[in-house]
């Protein structure tokens, strides 16, 4: 009996030594099909340890450099072309409202200084001119309701027997409130020739040099 067993023993260690082998024997044929197929490579540490050095050398020069695909490249110049759409937007809207305002502030000022011109809104006052100065004094008178800033006309100049010797076109800034009178100074006509207002006396050596005037108003300018 003792020997049966002890055969039974034997049997069942060499089946299990024999199913080692065979279970060894099929993954070294699995392993070797794999490895003949690319599918997995046998590396030493030393070499794993370098190529994952250099991987992460790699990875590390990789991270400085900025790559741009196409379709990323496309997407910034759109981006690029909105945002520029958007520029002249804010720019058109700000300048609108800029130029409508001068527009209105230009209007505003035309309305201001056109007026309505009426021959008795600006008289003449006075008129002083002796034959020893260059200038004569020139006085107005603000017939209107509101303060005058500025006056154009014309003063023209005749001799004793009317007949026109000259005519002078000014345009003076000058504030007059209304109902006042301020005077001016004009260039004198024939000071060289030592003319004079009839009112202010002629030069004895020539008693003849004297002439009489004549206002005309152009246009004058409100505050």
């Amino acid at each position: 009996m003792r020997n049966d067993s002890i055969n039974e023993d034997k049997s069942e260690q060499r089946g299990c030594v024999v199913k080692i082998l065979s279970f060894a024997v099929v993954t070294a044929i699995i392993l070797v099909i794999l490895w003949g197929a690319g599918l997995i490579r046998f590396e030493s540490t030393s070499e794993t340890m370098e190529q994952e050095n250099s991987a992460e050398e790699v990875i590390a020069t990789s991270s400085s450099d900025f790559t741009v695909t196409e379709t990323e490249w496309k997407a910034l110049q759109k981006e690029v072309k909105r945002l520029r759409r958007e520029v002249n937007q804010l720019k058109q809207g700000s300048t609108k409202p800029a130029v409508t305002h001068q527009t209105a502030s230009t209007r505003q000022t035309t309305a201001t200084s056109t007026t309505s011109v009426s021959l008795g809104d600006v008289a003449l006052a006075n008129y002083s001119h002796d034959w020893i100065n260059s200038e004569a004094t020139v006085a107005f008178k603000n017939n209107t309701g509101r303060t005058i800033s500025s006056v154009t006309g014309r003063i023209i100049y005749y001799d004793m027997s009317n007949n026109m010797l000259d005519y002078q076109d000014f345009t003076k800034s000058v504030t007059i409130e209304p109902g006042m009178v301020k005077s001016i100074t004009l260039k004198g006509y024939g000071y060289r020739d030592n003319y004079a207002y009839y009112k202010n006396g002629a030069i004895p050596t020539n008693p003849d040099r004297k002439y009489k005037v004549k206002f005309e108003l152009k246009s004058y300018k409100l505050k």
